[in-house]
């Protein structure tokens, strides 16, 4: 077994450290290409190291408004009832409507558009028996 000397190992680590180098692209472009790479987690903790450094005079408003924990809101009127038949539709035929809003009731297709004002002012025209789930598929 040979021994290598102390200096042999201090070149072998520096050849395994990457060099820093400073990041030029904005909070905003970063954050952007961890969302695009599903990594949403990594996303929303550079949000908040944006937010702590608030010297870099980027409006991240949008950003904070996306990345936010989910909200749910109850409705007064209506308690919802099971939606099985609607997650079953969207597991069946979700990939035919990416990048739509899709309006369910059931397994039954409403409207899908686009735009949700489309989607909603639809539902407006044929008022559906019940609360129809609202759906962006992505």
């Amino acid at each position: 077994m040979s021994k290598r000397s102390p200096k042999a190992d201090e070149t072998m680590a520096q050849a395994l450290r990457k060099p820093i180098q400073e990041e030029t692209r904005s909070y905003r472009d970063r954050i952007r290409e961890l969302v695009e790479q599903d990594r949403v987690g990594a996303a929303r903790a550079l949000l908040v190291e944006a937010l702590e450094h608030s010297d870099s005079g980027e409006d991240l408003s949008l950003w904070r408004e996306i990345l936010a924990p989910a909200r749910v809101s109850k409705s007064s009127k209506e308690r919802d009832f099971d939606r099985s038949p609607e997650m079953h539709w969207l597991a069946q035929h979700g990939r035919e409507y990416r990048g739509k809003w899709v309006a369910l009731l059931g397994e039954e297709l409403l409207a899908y558009s686009t735009s949700l004002k489309t989607v909603v002012a639809a539902l407006e025209k044929n008022k559906p028996k019940r609360r129809p789930l609202l759906h962006y598929i992505g």
